[in-house]
């Protein structure tokens, strides 16, 4: 019951996040961030210069609301077909606690190989959350439960190849409208 409950209340303030956050473009979203991907290798916004950056943030030990998100990343990039070449997705945690590179890169590659995991310090996920506008919190039943869960903003974000900000695609958006918005920013270049 305890997890159910859970599930239920994460899930509601996770919706809830998702529609405090606007849809239109904000010259306040994104930023420049140094992050440790799946494979250990510190990286910056710099290293993927020239491409759209298709953003999830969560968590691995989330139930339901991450995987869901993640399935759709990956839908979007085999819809995206020879398109997704010119798209990075990105899995960015919000529980630097357990989210280790090891724990990330099992974690993302049953989705899709082309995410990447991004992890980092409680500072460097601090501040890559504040840049782009992700809430998120840790909430326990007790203090130092072991089976936290935490409570996070649940929707994707979509940023230039000059890492600007586009728009952000809430929670259960099918992958089919996500694709046909990164083709319509394709077909403006």
């Amino acid at each position: 019951m305890k997890y159910v409950l859970s599930a239920i209340f994460s899930l509601a303030l996770a919706i809830s996040f998702n529609f405090a956050a606007p849809a239109t473009a904000s010259a306040e979203t994104g930023g420049r961030f140094i992050m440790m991907d799946h494979n250990g290798r510190i990286v910056t916004d710099a290293d993927y210069q020239g491409k759209y950056l298709l953003m999830l943030f969560g968590y691995t030990f989330c139930p339901d609301i991450c995987p869901t998100g993640l399935q759709e990343m990956a839908e979007v990039m085999e819809q995206l077909g020879d398109d997704a070449k010119q798209v990075q997705p990105f899995f960015i945690t919000v529980d630097p606690e357990r989210d280790t590179v090891k724990v990330m890169r099992e974690y993302v590659k049953a989705f899709d190989d082309r995410i990447v995991g991004l992890t980092g310090s409680k500072a460097s996920i601090a501040s890559i959350t504040k840049k782009y506008r992700i809430k998120f919190a840790k909430i326990e039943e007790k203090p130092g439960d072991p089976d936290y869960t935490m409570d996070h903003t649940a929707s994707m974000i979509l940023m230039d190849r000059n890492n600007q900000y586009i728009r952000r695609f809430g929670y259960g958006t099918p992958a089919s409208q996500i694709v046909k918005a990164i083709r319509e920013q394709l077909a403006a270049e």
